[in-house]
């Protein structure tokens, strides 16, 4: 969707850049059933491709929606609201039934029948009321609608993980090394570090990138080593899982994790050069391994005992290659894709592969209670006409 204004979020240096990308894939038959079965959807991101691609299914058939987003990275999605952080902001959408249903009722089939303050000779032309049009005809698809509320402007933090928790919405501010919490009065407000890192500096230390909340509080960092300074994790390794509470190490060695998730009083987490998921018991602080998948593994989501997995190609490039993945794999024999797997025993009961151009994956969310939702942002067409509002004084 786009149309109200000539790109969305800032620039991909060619707008053909975006337009070209072939998000084509392949995927087992079984995996819109499953998705049809649960009731739920997928969101997930590629700040490679700029886009955040909704993964739904109808009649048992798998349908990816695309929105386009200036390197998107962490997500956060509920039933009623869906965060996405890009290269310098953090732009929140809301479920909207009333929008929804204005579309759906037919009321804004007509531009030409709205009142004339509503209208704009330079803005409608054949191209908006094109892009207006096939707008409309997508929310009259989805089962629930999510439209741009506001968005935090941040500068660019590189944020990683993001999630709402009991004191608002926190993020992994990966140039300054630490954990924050976003509002409109500031860029972010610094909360928490770890206990190697000697001052705030947009340096991208130890490259500070997953966060595992619990009881409405970060509990778990990953992190690609323990050094204090400037972009250190590019020429050494030592990847570790942290305490945030105890600010202490509980793993070291290993290799460039992302996503940690708390999930039935254990911590599972990507061992992402490696093309592992493990899991760690906090209590006997055992760790295993939970399957091992032929790529970069980073996203991770639950449903009850399913596990869903994303992977990306491993790029052979200074940081990676000496990382058991690059010596196992080339780039051609890894897979960008979407595993579910069984956590009791690690097998694969489905998965999805990009076979165009998508390479780079990076969160993955579960939409509940919706198989088929679709996004509008402020740029497209339709936005004009879309009104979210409550009553209080007729």
């Amino acid at each position: 969707m786009q149309g109200y204004k000539e790109q969305g979020y800032g620039s991909t240096s060619d707008e053909s850049d975006f337009v070209n990308i072939d998000f084509a894939s392949e995927y087992s038959e079984n995996f819109p059933k499953i998705l049809q079965a649960l009731g739920i959807s997928l969101a997930v991101s590629s700040y490679q491709s700029h886009a955040v691609m909704l993964l739904r299914s109808r009649e048992n058939k798998l349908s990816c929606g695309v929105k386009k987003f200036v390197r998107p990275m962490g997500l956060s999605v509920s039933e009623d609201r869906f965060l996405v952080s890009t290269v310098n902001r953090v732009v929140n959408f809301k479920a909207s039934s009333m929008s929804r249903s204005s579309v759906i009722s037919g009321q804004l089939d007509e531009l030409d029948s709205l009142a004339s303050k509503l209208r704009d000779e330079q803005r409608d032309t054949a191209t908006f009321k094109e892009l207006r049009a096939e707008q409309i005809n997508a929310i009259k698809q989805c089962d629930v609608l999510f439209t741009e509320r506001s968005s935090l402007t941040t500068g660019t933090l590189n944020t990683h993980d993001i999630a709402w928790g009991d004191e608002g919405l926190w993020v992994v501010n990966s140039s300054f090394s630490c954990l924050a919490t976003l509002s409109a009065e500031n860029g972010f407000t610094a909360r928490w570090k770890p206990h190697f890192i000697s001052e705030l500096a947009p340096e991208d230390r130890c490259h500070l990138n997953g966060m595992a909340m619990l009881n409405g509080k970060p509990k778990y960092v990953t992190t690609f080593n323990t050094l204090d300074h400037q972009d250190s994790w590019r020429t050494e390794l030592n990847g570790s899982l942290m305490d945030v509470e105890k600010n202490e190490i509980l793993l070291s060695g290993l290799s460039m994790p992302h996503s940690p998730r708390c999930h039935e009083g254990e911590v599972y987490l990507c061992n992402s050069g490696a093309g592992e998921v493990i899991r760690f018991d906090p209590i006997t602080q055992e760790t295993s391994i939970v399957c091992t998948l032929p790529g970069f593994t980073r996203g991770l989501t639950f449903f009850g005992d399913l596990v869903l997995v994303a992977t990306s190609h491993v790029r052979a490039t200074k940081v990676v290659s000496d990382i058991p993945l690059t010596k196992s794999h080339t780039e051609h024999d890894t897979v960008c894709g979407i595993w579910v797997i069984n956590k009791r025993d690690g097998k694969i009961l489905s998965k999805l592969q990009f076979k165009g151009d998508v390479s780079q994956l990076y969160d993955l969310c579960i939409i509940p209670n919706s198989t088929y939702p679709e996004m509008t942002s402020g740029d497209d067409a339709i936005s004009a006409h879309l009104y979210e509002y409550t009553q209080e004084v007729l």
